[in-house]
Protein backbone atom coordinates (compact mmCIF):
# COMPACT_ATOMS: atom_id res chain seq x y z
CA UNK A 1 0.00 0.00 0.00
CA UNK A 2 0.81 3.78 -0.29
CA UNK A 3 2.06 4.84 3.24
CA UNK A 4 -0.64 8.14 2.39
CA UNK A 5 -3.46 5.56 1.32
CA UNK A 6 -3.04 2.72 3.64
CA UNK A 7 -5.85 0.74 4.17
CA UNK A 8 -6.40 0.08 8.01
CA UNK A 9 -7.88 -3.10 9.57
CA UNK A 10 -8.12 -5.09 6.01
CA UNK A 11 -6.25 -8.69 6.30
CA UNK A 12 -3.53 -8.93 4.13
CA UNK A 13 -4.74 -12.75 3.16
CA UNK A 14 -8.23 -10.68 2.06
CA UNK A 15 -10.11 -14.03 1.52
CA UNK A 16 -12.43 -15.06 4.42
CA UNK A 17 -13.92 -17.71 2.24
CA UNK A 18 -13.93 -19.67 -0.96
CA UNK A 19 -13.76 -17.88 -4.39
CA UNK A 20 -16.85 -20.05 -6.35
CA UNK A 21 -19.74 -18.91 -8.06
CA UNK A 22 -21.63 -18.31 -4.84
CA UNK A 23 -18.66 -16.92 -3.13
CA UNK A 24 -17.81 -13.94 -5.99
CA UNK A 25 -21.56 -13.65 -5.68
CA UNK A 26 -21.53 -12.60 -1.75
CA UNK A 27 -18.31 -10.66 -2.62
CA UNK A 28 -20.02 -8.46 -4.99
CA UNK A 29 -23.05 -8.03 -2.45
CA UNK A 30 -20.49 -6.95 -0.13
CA UNK A 31 -19.61 -4.41 -1.82
CA UNK A 32 -22.69 -2.01 -0.44
CA UNK A 33 -22.04 -3.76 2.68
CA UNK A 34 -22.96 -0.79 5.22
CA UNK A 35 -19.99 -2.35 7.24
CA UNK A 36 -16.63 -0.14 6.57
CA UNK A 37 -14.46 -3.48 7.27
CA UNK A 38 -16.61 -5.76 5.11
CA UNK A 39 -16.64 -3.21 2.24
CA UNK A 40 -12.92 -2.78 1.83
CA UNK A 41 -12.08 -6.71 2.53
CA UNK A 42 -14.88 -7.11 -0.39
CA UNK A 43 -13.60 -4.59 -2.93
CA UNK A 44 -9.37 -5.92 -2.34
CA UNK A 45 -10.37 -9.46 -3.24
CA UNK A 46 -12.54 -8.27 -6.39
CA UNK A 47 -9.20 -6.86 -6.85
CA UNK A 48 -7.22 -9.79 -7.16
CA UNK A 49 -10.20 -11.86 -8.67
CA UNK A 50 -10.37 -9.46 -11.47
CA UNK A 51 -6.80 -10.79 -12.36
CA UNK A 52 -8.71 -13.84 -13.20
CA UNK A 53 -10.40 -13.32 -16.84
CA UNK A 54 -13.27 -16.37 -15.98
CA UNK A 55 -13.92 -14.88 -12.14
CA UNK A 56 -13.51 -11.22 -14.47
CA UNK A 57 -16.32 -12.26 -17.00
CA UNK A 58 -18.38 -13.67 -14.19
CA UNK A 59 -18.11 -10.48 -12.38
CA UNK A 60 -19.03 -8.57 -15.61
CA UNK A 61 -22.02 -10.78 -15.41
CA UNK A 62 -23.36 -9.79 -11.89
CA UNK A 63 -23.20 -6.08 -13.26
CA UNK A 64 -20.15 -5.32 -10.91
CA UNK A 65 -19.48 -2.29 -13.03
CA UNK A 66 -22.23 -0.51 -11.93
CA UNK A 67 -21.62 -0.70 -8.07
CA UNK A 68 -17.55 -0.03 -8.77
CA UNK A 69 -19.13 3.24 -10.28
CA UNK A 70 -20.99 4.21 -7.92
CA UNK A 71 -18.31 3.67 -5.48
CA UNK A 72 -15.93 6.01 -7.67
CA UNK A 73 -16.98 9.60 -5.81
CA UNK A 74 -17.14 7.56 -2.18
CA UNK A 75 -15.58 9.38 0.85
CA UNK A 76 -12.90 6.93 1.60
CA UNK A 77 -9.50 7.69 -0.83
CA UNK A 78 -8.54 3.98 -0.91
CA UNK A 79 -11.69 2.80 -1.96
CA UNK A 80 -11.72 5.41 -4.85
CA UNK A 81 -8.34 4.48 -5.97
CA UNK A 82 -8.71 0.87 -5.79
CA UNK A 83 -12.11 1.30 -7.41
CA UNK A 84 -10.03 2.75 -10.34
CA UNK A 85 -7.61 -0.24 -10.90
CA UNK A 86 -10.25 -2.58 -10.95
CA UNK A 87 -12.16 -0.87 -13.79
CA UNK A 88 -8.85 -0.75 -15.28
CA UNK A 89 -8.65 -4.33 -15.40
CA UNK A 90 -12.38 -4.55 -16.57
CA UNK A 91 -11.55 -2.61 -19.91
CA UNK A 92 -9.50 -4.95 -20.91
CA UNK A 93 -12.31 -6.98 -21.69
CA UNK A 94 -15.20 -5.87 -24.28
CA UNK A 95 -18.27 -6.92 -21.99
CA UNK A 96 -16.53 -4.20 -19.00
CA UNK A 97 -15.89 -1.54 -21.40
CA UNK A 98 -19.71 -2.21 -22.99
CA UNK A 99 -21.19 -1.61 -19.41
CA UNK A 100 -19.19 1.23 -18.41
CA UNK A 101 -19.91 2.92 -21.73
CA UNK A 102 -24.33 2.20 -20.83
CA UNK A 103 -23.72 4.96 -17.75
CA UNK A 104 -21.65 8.76 -18.86
CA UNK A 105 -21.42 9.27 -15.37
CA UNK A 106 -18.19 6.72 -15.40
CA UNK A 107 -16.45 9.34 -17.28
CA UNK A 108 -17.75 12.25 -15.09
CA UNK A 109 -16.48 10.85 -12.20
CA UNK A 110 -12.99 9.87 -13.48
CA UNK A 111 -12.80 13.80 -14.55
CA UNK A 112 -13.72 14.59 -11.08
CA UNK A 113 -11.03 12.61 -9.65
CA UNK A 114 -8.43 13.74 -12.27
CA UNK A 115 -9.39 17.00 -11.31
CA UNK A 116 -9.70 17.23 -7.89
CA UNK A 117 -8.34 14.28 -5.80
CA UNK A 118 -4.88 13.44 -4.72
CA UNK A 119 -2.14 12.15 -6.82
CA UNK A 120 -2.42 8.69 -6.07
CA UNK A 121 -5.92 8.90 -7.12
CA UNK A 122 -5.90 10.61 -10.00
CA UNK A 123 -3.06 8.64 -11.43
CA UNK A 124 -5.23 5.27 -10.92
CA UNK A 125 -8.05 7.72 -12.69
CA UNK A 126 -5.92 8.61 -15.35
CA UNK A 127 -4.66 5.26 -15.96
CA UNK A 128 -8.45 3.72 -16.23
CA UNK A 129 -9.20 6.70 -18.60
CA UNK A 130 -6.30 5.93 -20.96
CA UNK A 131 -7.05 2.20 -20.75
CA UNK A 132 -10.96 3.45 -21.71
CA UNK A 133 -9.89 5.31 -24.85
CA UNK A 134 -7.54 2.64 -26.34
CA UNK A 135 -11.25 1.28 -27.80
CA UNK A 136 -12.61 3.09 -30.93
CA UNK A 137 -16.25 3.18 -29.18
CA UNK A 138 -15.32 4.10 -26.75
CA UNK A 139 -13.34 6.85 -27.60
CA UNK A 140 -16.49 8.09 -29.44
CA UNK A 141 -18.29 7.46 -26.19
CA UNK A 142 -16.14 9.66 -23.76
CA UNK A 143 -15.93 12.53 -26.31
CA UNK A 144 -19.78 12.44 -25.67
CA UNK A 145 -18.67 14.65 -22.38
CA UNK A 146 -18.42 18.28 -24.18
CA UNK A 147 -15.47 19.14 -21.85
CA UNK A 148 -13.05 16.36 -21.64
CA UNK A 149 -10.41 17.29 -23.64
CA UNK A 150 -10.69 21.13 -22.33
CA UNK A 151 -9.93 19.17 -19.14
CA UNK A 152 -7.32 17.34 -20.03
CA UNK A 153 -5.30 19.91 -21.56
CA UNK A 154 -6.12 22.23 -18.70
CA UNK A 155 -4.35 19.38 -16.03
CA UNK A 156 -1.82 18.81 -18.10
CA UNK A 157 0.06 22.29 -17.87
CA UNK A 158 1.00 21.67 -13.94
CA UNK A 159 0.66 17.99 -13.26
CA UNK A 160 3.13 15.30 -12.38
CA UNK A 161 4.67 13.58 -15.23
CA UNK A 162 3.75 10.16 -14.62
CA UNK A 163 -0.18 11.48 -14.84
CA UNK A 164 1.18 13.63 -17.72
CA UNK A 165 1.94 10.97 -19.96
CA UNK A 166 -1.02 8.99 -19.62
CA UNK A 167 -3.12 12.01 -20.46
CA UNK A 168 -1.06 12.12 -23.11
CA UNK A 169 -1.79 8.43 -24.28
CA UNK A 170 -5.40 9.40 -23.67
CA UNK A 171 -5.36 12.39 -25.93
CA UNK A 172 -3.88 10.82 -28.85
CA UNK A 173 -6.51 8.03 -29.30
CA UNK A 174 -9.15 10.93 -29.07
CA UNK A 175 -7.54 13.34 -31.44
CA UNK A 176 -7.63 10.11 -33.33
CA UNK A 177 -11.48 10.03 -33.73
CA UNK A 178 -11.60 14.13 -33.54
CA UNK A 179 -8.94 16.76 -34.62
CA UNK A 180 -11.53 19.75 -35.03
CA UNK A 181 -12.57 20.13 -31.19
CA UNK A 182 -8.64 19.96 -30.13
CA UNK A 183 -7.80 22.46 -32.77
CA UNK A 184 -10.43 24.94 -31.64
CA UNK A 185 -8.96 24.43 -27.66
CA UNK A 186 -5.64 25.46 -28.98
CA UNK A 187 -4.15 22.24 -28.03
CA UNK A 188 -1.53 22.64 -30.94
CA UNK A 189 0.56 25.38 -29.37
CA UNK A 190 0.50 23.68 -25.88
CA UNK A 191 1.87 20.36 -27.65
CA UNK A 192 4.53 22.15 -29.35
CA UNK A 193 5.14 23.74 -25.81
CA UNK A 194 5.82 20.52 -24.52
CA UNK A 195 8.97 19.90 -26.63
CA UNK A 196 10.74 21.47 -24.04
CA UNK A 197 10.38 18.85 -21.54
CA UNK A 198 13.39 16.51 -20.06
CA UNK A 199 11.40 13.70 -19.87
CA UNK A 200 11.61 11.76 -23.16
CA UNK A 201 8.00 10.34 -22.80
CA UNK A 202 6.43 13.73 -22.96
CA UNK A 203 8.26 14.79 -25.81
CA UNK A 204 7.48 11.32 -27.71
CA UNK A 205 3.49 11.55 -26.69
CA UNK A 206 3.32 15.58 -27.54
CA UNK A 207 4.84 14.12 -31.18
CA UNK A 208 1.94 11.72 -31.32
CA UNK A 209 -0.58 13.75 -30.21
CA UNK A 210 -0.17 16.20 -32.76
CA UNK A 211 0.61 13.75 -35.64
CA UNK A 212 -2.96 13.00 -35.42
CA UNK A 213 -3.98 16.82 -35.28
CA UNK A 214 -1.45 17.13 -38.43
CA UNK A 215 -4.09 14.47 -40.39
CA UNK A 216 -6.63 17.36 -40.65
CA UNK A 217 -6.02 19.95 -42.73
CA UNK A 218 -6.14 22.55 -40.61
CA UNK A 219 -3.57 21.06 -38.40
CA UNK A 220 -1.10 20.79 -41.65
CA UNK A 221 -1.45 24.38 -42.05
CA UNK A 222 -0.44 25.16 -38.32
CA UNK A 223 2.26 22.93 -38.91
CA UNK A 224 3.81 25.12 -41.24
CA UNK A 225 2.89 27.83 -39.54
CA UNK A 226 4.89 26.98 -36.92
CA UNK A 227 7.68 25.95 -38.99
CA UNK A 228 8.05 21.81 -37.27
CA UNK A 229 10.18 20.38 -40.08
CA UNK A 230 13.00 22.86 -38.71
CA UNK A 231 11.28 22.27 -35.17
CA UNK A 232 11.70 18.25 -35.43
CA UNK A 233 15.46 18.59 -37.40
CA UNK A 234 17.28 18.48 -33.55
CA UNK A 235 15.03 15.66 -32.55
CA UNK A 236 16.33 13.24 -35.11
CA UNK A 237 19.52 13.47 -33.31
CA UNK A 238 18.04 12.38 -30.01
CA UNK A 239 19.36 9.40 -27.88
CA UNK A 240 15.77 8.24 -27.16
CA UNK A 241 14.67 5.89 -29.34
CA UNK A 242 10.64 6.84 -28.72
CA UNK A 243 11.75 10.28 -29.42
CA UNK A 244 13.05 9.69 -32.79
CA UNK A 245 10.39 7.35 -33.64
CA UNK A 246 7.51 9.66 -33.09
CA UNK A 247 9.78 12.50 -35.04
CA UNK A 248 9.66 11.11 -37.62
CA UNK A 249 6.07 9.59 -37.77
CA UNK A 250 5.35 13.45 -37.07
CA UNK A 251 7.49 14.47 -40.09
CA UNK A 252 5.63 12.01 -42.60
CA UNK A 253 2.76 14.35 -42.54
CA UNK A 254 4.68 17.83 -41.92
CA UNK A 255 6.38 17.32 -45.17
CA UNK A 256 3.64 17.08 -47.48
CA UNK A 257 2.29 20.40 -48.20
CA UNK A 258 4.38 22.45 -50.52
CA UNK A 259 5.54 25.32 -48.21
CA UNK A 260 7.40 22.58 -45.91
CA UNK A 261 9.20 21.12 -49.13
CA UNK A 262 10.43 24.22 -49.88
CA UNK A 263 11.11 25.38 -46.54
CA UNK A 264 13.21 21.42 -45.93
CA UNK A 265 14.97 22.36 -48.82
CA UNK A 266 17.10 24.86 -47.34
CA UNK A 267 18.10 22.02 -44.69
CA UNK A 268 17.96 19.62 -47.43
CA UNK A 269 21.83 18.42 -46.96
CA UNK A 270 22.03 18.06 -43.18
CA UNK A 271 18.31 16.57 -43.19
CA UNK A 272 18.46 14.07 -46.30
CA UNK A 273 21.80 12.58 -44.48
CA UNK A 274 19.83 11.89 -41.45
CA UNK A 275 16.76 10.67 -42.42
CA UNK A 276 19.15 8.15 -44.98
CA UNK A 277 21.27 7.13 -41.84
CA UNK A 278 17.66 6.22 -40.29
CA UNK A 279 16.62 3.94 -43.05
CA UNK A 280 19.61 1.97 -41.93
CA UNK A 281 18.12 0.65 -38.89
CA UNK A 282 16.88 -2.98 -39.74
CA UNK A 283 16.83 -3.06 -35.66
CA UNK A 284 13.82 -0.84 -35.97
CA UNK A 285 11.48 -2.05 -38.77
CA UNK A 286 8.94 1.08 -37.71
CA UNK A 287 11.94 3.63 -37.92
CA UNK A 288 13.04 2.26 -41.14
CA UNK A 289 9.14 2.32 -42.95
CA UNK A 290 9.00 6.05 -41.22
CA UNK A 291 11.83 7.80 -42.48
CA UNK A 292 11.23 6.22 -46.12
CA UNK A 293 8.45 7.97 -46.13
CA UNK A 294 9.29 11.52 -45.50
CA UNK A 295 11.86 11.25 -47.85
CA UNK A 296 9.58 9.99 -50.40
CA UNK A 297 7.23 13.29 -49.39
CA UNK A 298 10.21 15.36 -50.15
CA UNK A 299 11.16 13.94 -53.57
CA UNK A 300 8.03 15.72 -54.59
CA UNK A 301 10.59 18.77 -54.88
CA UNK A 302 13.05 18.61 -57.95
CA UNK A 303 15.75 20.04 -55.93
CA UNK A 304 15.48 17.65 -53.42
CA UNK A 305 14.86 14.73 -55.47
CA UNK A 306 17.97 15.63 -57.37
CA UNK A 307 20.05 15.90 -54.22
CA UNK A 308 19.25 12.57 -53.28
CA UNK A 309 19.50 10.85 -56.81
CA UNK A 310 23.12 12.62 -56.85
CA UNK A 311 24.52 11.41 -53.08
CA UNK A 312 21.86 8.90 -51.57
CA UNK A 313 20.59 6.91 -54.33
CA UNK A 314 23.52 3.78 -53.85
CA UNK A 315 23.35 4.36 -49.95
CA UNK A 316 19.54 3.45 -50.35
CA UNK A 317 19.76 0.59 -52.71
CA UNK A 318 22.11 -0.89 -49.80
CA UNK A 319 19.05 -1.02 -47.23
CA UNK A 320 18.88 -3.85 -45.80
CA UNK A 321 15.17 -5.07 -43.63
CA UNK A 322 15.00 -7.94 -41.60
CA UNK A 323 13.52 -11.35 -42.10
CA UNK A 324 10.59 -12.36 -40.36
CA UNK A 325 12.93 -15.02 -38.17
CA UNK A 326 14.66 -12.21 -37.06
CA UNK A 327 12.00 -10.03 -35.75
CA UNK A 328 9.26 -10.61 -33.34
CA UNK A 329 6.98 -7.11 -34.61
CA UNK A 330 8.40 -4.90 -31.70
CA UNK A 331 10.68 -2.01 -32.23
CA UNK A 332 12.43 -2.39 -29.14
CA UNK A 333 13.53 -5.18 -26.93
CA UNK A 334 11.87 -5.17 -22.97
CA UNK A 335 13.63 -5.96 -19.67
CA UNK A 336 10.88 -9.17 -19.29
CA UNK A 337 12.22 -11.50 -17.06
CA UNK A 338 15.89 -9.03 -16.62
CA UNK A 339 17.98 -10.70 -13.92
CA UNK A 340 17.96 -8.19 -11.12
CA UNK A 341 19.85 -9.70 -8.52
CA UNK A 342 19.28 -11.91 -5.03
CA UNK A 343 17.31 -14.36 -7.62
CA UNK A 344 14.73 -12.45 -8.73
CA UNK A 345 13.12 -11.64 -12.42
CA UNK A 346 11.34 -8.65 -13.34
CA UNK A 347 7.44 -9.81 -14.62
CA UNK A 348 7.41 -6.36 -16.26
CA UNK A 349 6.52 -5.64 -20.16
CA UNK A 350 7.06 -1.91 -20.71
CA UNK A 351 4.68 -0.29 -23.32
CA UNK A 352 7.36 -0.55 -26.16
CA UNK A 353 6.08 0.56 -29.57
CA UNK A 354 4.34 -2.16 -31.28
CA UNK A 355 3.93 -2.39 -34.94
CA UNK A 356 0.05 -2.41 -36.15
CA UNK A 357 -1.59 -1.31 -39.24
CA UNK A 358 -2.26 2.40 -39.75
CA UNK A 359 -6.13 2.01 -40.99
CA UNK A 360 -8.89 -0.83 -41.71
CA UNK A 361 -10.78 -3.22 -39.70
CA UNK A 362 -8.05 -4.91 -37.68
CA UNK A 363 -5.71 -1.88 -37.16
CA UNK A 364 -4.28 -2.83 -33.93
CA UNK A 365 -3.01 -7.08 -35.43
CA UNK A 366 0.15 -7.34 -35.54
CA UNK A 367 1.38 -9.45 -38.68
CA UNK A 368 5.11 -9.70 -39.47
CA UNK A 369 4.82 -11.16 -42.55
CA UNK A 370 2.67 -8.72 -44.20
CA UNK A 371 4.90 -5.73 -42.59
CA UNK A 372 7.86 -6.39 -43.48
CA UNK A 373 6.81 -6.91 -47.29
CA UNK A 374 5.64 -3.43 -46.71
CA UNK A 375 8.78 -2.41 -45.83
CA UNK A 376 9.88 -3.54 -49.21
CA UNK A 377 7.61 -2.10 -51.34
CA UNK A 378 8.39 1.29 -49.30
CA UNK A 379 11.94 1.19 -50.48
CA UNK A 380 10.94 0.34 -54.42
CA UNK A 381 8.52 3.56 -54.00
CA UNK A 382 11.22 5.53 -52.56
CA UNK A 383 13.44 4.17 -55.62
CA UNK A 384 11.09 4.92 -58.07
CA UNK A 385 10.58 8.49 -56.48
CA UNK A 386 13.78 9.05 -56.72
CA UNK A 387 14.16 8.41 -60.43
CA UNK A 388 10.72 10.00 -61.50
CA UNK A 389 11.34 12.63 -64.45
CA UNK A 390 8.84 14.97 -65.35
CA UNK A 391 6.93 14.94 -68.68
CA UNK A 392 8.81 18.35 -69.42
CA UNK A 393 12.26 16.30 -69.07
Amino acid sequence: MQPSLYAPHVDITRASLGFERVGLRLINRDLHSPDHLKQLQAIHSILDQVQISENALFLIDLQVVYRLIDLMVHKNPVIREKVCIILSSLCNFYQGRKQMMTKLSVVENLIWLIMRDRREIRYAAAYTLRCLARDRCSSEYILQDEKIIENLLKMIKHEHVGIVVLHLKTLEHLFEWDQERPLKANAFRLMVKLFESKDPRIVSGAMDCLTQLCKHDVGKKVADVYDLTFTLKPFLMSSALEIKISAVGLMEYTTVTTRSKWRAKECCVDLTKRLVVLCHCPNIPLLQLRSMQVLINLCDCPDIRHHIKMHWEKKIEAIKIRSHEQWDGTSETTSYCFETGHNYRTMCVEGVETIKNDFGDNAHVVNVHSYLRRLHEKKSQLLYAINWKSYRD
